[in-house]
């Protein structure tokens, strides 16, 4: 039968080859508790969506306007009845998504979500982000300077049950490494503690394009946020361990009162959702994959307007506290 961590995994992944893979939407009555509620990860549901159709309504949209729509699994967790999932969305647009006409290119994007599992290991709750500034931008429908579609050929990815055959015994010492992250380096700014809590050789696997490699990239991202947001305050609201792996869902907020990225202050302020997966080997960060909602917070400061077919009920503000 396997083991409790194994039948949670292995019904994760049956339900994105199934539901989001194959389009057999039926399947999602054997992974979701009919009571499911959903914190959607992006602006474009409503939030209180409930039940298997939460999930299948989404994938139907996606696979309507993505016909070739495939989720490749990197990674999957599970620790108690959480599981959390970190995959690559991609496929070509040919039909109208979210309100945005088919321009017949193609888009490849890092999602995440939580999964909270009832008794019987069925999904009774989700939270996710994925990269939505990214894809809207690979498929030419982002405001702002053009962008390449996201290339033919995908990366290599890793086995998404590898940190079920890994020793779990530092979950929690693990878990204290992003704790203090989040408190010394985002919440207090004191950068110094990168070099004892990032490893040497560490790797960011989503760093944006032109920084730095290494612990200087990592400062210059902190450095970033706190410069244009210097009250920012992340507070985490999940994390999943397993194997040598933290899954973390957070959210940040501030006011904009200094220069973001190439943005002028605006006096704002802002609530976003973001999540990362960090891999810690020798007690410190060795491996990062992580998405920020930064779509959600250009909107928030006026940088971009809301999409059209944008709903209010589904921002990361909105669900804060839920």
């Amino acid at each position: 039968m396997g083991s409790h961590e194994d039948r949670l995994r292995d019904l994760v992944l049956r339900m994105y080859d199934e539901v989001w893979n194959k389009g057999n939407l039926d399947a999602a009555d054997d992974a979701v508790d009919p009571g499911f509620t959903d914190h959607p990860p992006t602006r474009f549901f409503d939030v209180g969506r409930t039940g298997p159709s939460a999930l299948t309504e989404a994938a139907a949209q996606f696979r309507g306007a993505i016909p070739n729509f495939h989720d490749t699994p990197e990674l999957v967790l599970v620790e108690g009845d959480m599981s959390a999932y970190l995959g690559a969305i991609s496929g070509r647009q040919e039909g109208e998504m979210f309100g945005f006409p088919a321009k017949g290119r193609r888009m490849r994007v890092w999602g995440v979500n939580f999964y909270k599992h009832n008794d019987e290991g069925l999904i009774a709750e989700r939270w996710g982000q994925f990269d939505v500034l990214t894809m809207m931008q690979q498929l030419g429908v982002a405001p702002g300077p053009p962008v390449p579609e996201a290339p033919e050929e995908a990366p290599a990815y890793g086995d998404p049950r590898r940190a079920g055959r890994e020793d779990s015994s530092n979950i929690e010492a693990n878990k204290n490494v992003y704790r203090r992250m989040v408190e010394e380096v985002v919440n207090k700014g004191n950068f110094d503690v990168v070099d004892e809590l990032f490893h040497p050789d560490y790797v960011d696997h989503v760093a944006p394009p032109g920084t730095t490699p290494g612990l200087a990239g990592v400062k210059e991202i902190f450095q970033m946020f706190r410069t244009g947001f210097p009250d920012v305050k992340f507070t985490i609201d999940q994390m999943v361990g397993e194997g040598n792996y933290v899954a973390t869902l957070v959210h940040g907020e501030g006011t904009q009162t200094g220069q973001f990225i190439q943005f002028p202050p605006s006096g704002k302020h802002a609530v976003w959702r973001s999540v990362g997966f960090f891999r810690v080997e020798d007690g410190k960060i060795r491996e990062h994959w992580g998405i920020p909602d930064l779509l959600g917070l250009l909107i928030q400061i006026g940088i971009i307007p809301p999409p059209q077919a944008a709903s209010a009920a589904g921002t990361v503000e909105a669900q804060v506290g839920r």
